[in-house]
């Protein structure tokens, strides 16, 4: 069974639903003619001549986009592809219009403020990947080709961004909350509607082992008649890092231990499913908005909070970390709990089968 999402305060207010009601029929009006102009070409696609493979999803918030990029790095990595990341980098406080960052090159250090908090931590997690942030997809897809001539380019939170064409369209629906109240914004959490998955040509269904996979899958088979390929994703936890980086523990660690945990992402309560059955007791779970940029006004409620919460480890996501990293006070305190994406095993097939049908030229 799913779980009932729809703000309940929307249904006890008729008016304000009707009023929300007819903005999103002047939305998805709006969507559609936009969907129309590319489709028939009144609106230019730059297709590179590499792989393009995009990553994204039907709803706003999290849907695991990020940490599905990344495992799409580190299966790439391992078949020797030369790739790069494009990213709107949301959250950047730069007014540049494009950035690139290699933190193997090490050009300028890496921030959070310049880049985005997610672009900051694929940066981090893979140094040797170029990673472009930037308004425009096309601009930034142009630059990388002939700045680091990769072999494909992955598009971060691409679905609804349709100016690079992609040889790969994966849609992600996250278990959880799945297509929310089905009610395109800003009546609902839809971004577009729900039967577009038909521009994707696979759909991961991320965080399956913390959701309602199962009821989702029925769903969308039964009901949506979806019939491209759909894989489970388990969202796990691998390790615990220091904040300074200098220490590593494993996650069994926490089995004895009451944890404190932060974090500023759009579904907190997924942070706090995953750390209950590692930790003896979460005892506090301090949340902040979504992509939350920490101030010194923060961080002091927040050792305040820790404090007395007498809790004996401090726990956050690898998204806030690249944020905390600024505070030196924290550095020795905060430990990051390090996550991984697991795909089901058919999914390795479909993507052997991918890279097969664009081999390295």
């Amino acid at each position: 069974m799913l779980p009932k999402i729809s703000p309940p305060w929307l249904w006890r207010n008729p008016l304000l639903r009707t009023a929300l009601a007819a903005l999103a029929f002047v939305y998805e009006a709006l969507l559609l003619l936009r969907l129309w102009m590319y489709r028939h070409g009144l609106i230019t696609t730059f297709r590179p001549p590499v792989p393009v493979i995009a990553v994204g999803n039907l709803t706003v918030g999290g849907a695991g986009k990020t940490p599905v990029i990344e495992m799409l790095m580190r299966s790439l990595q391992q078949q020797q592809r030369r790739i790069v990341i494009l990213s709107r980098g949301y959250g950047r406080r730069s007014k540049a219009t494009l950035q690139r960052f290699c933190a193997a090159d090490a050009p300028w250090p890496l921030s959070p403020k310049l880049l985005g908090d997610e672009p900051t931590w694929l940066a981090q997690r893979h140094p040797e990947v170029p990673v472009y942030v930037g308004s425009s997809r096309i601009r930034n897809a142009r630059w990388a080709l002939l700045r680091d001539r990769p072999d494909l380019i992955l598009l971060d939170d691409a679905y609804q961004h349709l100016a690079v064409a992609r040889d790969l369209n994966l849609l992600l629906i996250d278990a959880e909350r799945g297509l929310g109240n089905r009610q395109l914004l800003p009546l609902g959490e839809l971004r577009e509607p729900e039967h577009h998955w038909q521009r994707a040509d696979a759909i991961l269904l991320t965080k399956a082992n913390l959701g309602f996979s199962d009821a989702w899958m029925h769903l969308l088979r039964q009901e949506l008649k979806v019939d491209r390929p759909i894989f489970r994703c388990d969202y796990l936890p691998v390790r615990l890092r220091r904040l300074d980086g200098q220490e590593v523990r494993d996650v069994k660690t926490l089995a004895k231990e009451a944890v404190f945990a932060n974090c500023g992402i759009a579904q907190p309560e997924g942070f706090a499913q995953v750390l209950r059955p590692l930790c003896q007791s979460l005892e506090d779970l301090s949340s902040w908005p979504d992509h939350h940029s920490y101030t010194g006004e923060d961080v002091q409620r927040l050792l305040w909070l820790w404090r007395k919460s007498r809790a004996q480890r401090w726990v956050t996501t690898e998204k806030d970390a690249v944020k905390l990293a600024a505070f030196a006070e924290l550095a020795e305190i905060v430990w990051i709990l390090e996550m991984e994406v697991v795909p089901e095993p058919s999914w390795h097939q479909f993507f052997s089968g991918f890279l097969q049908c664009h081999p390295l030229k």
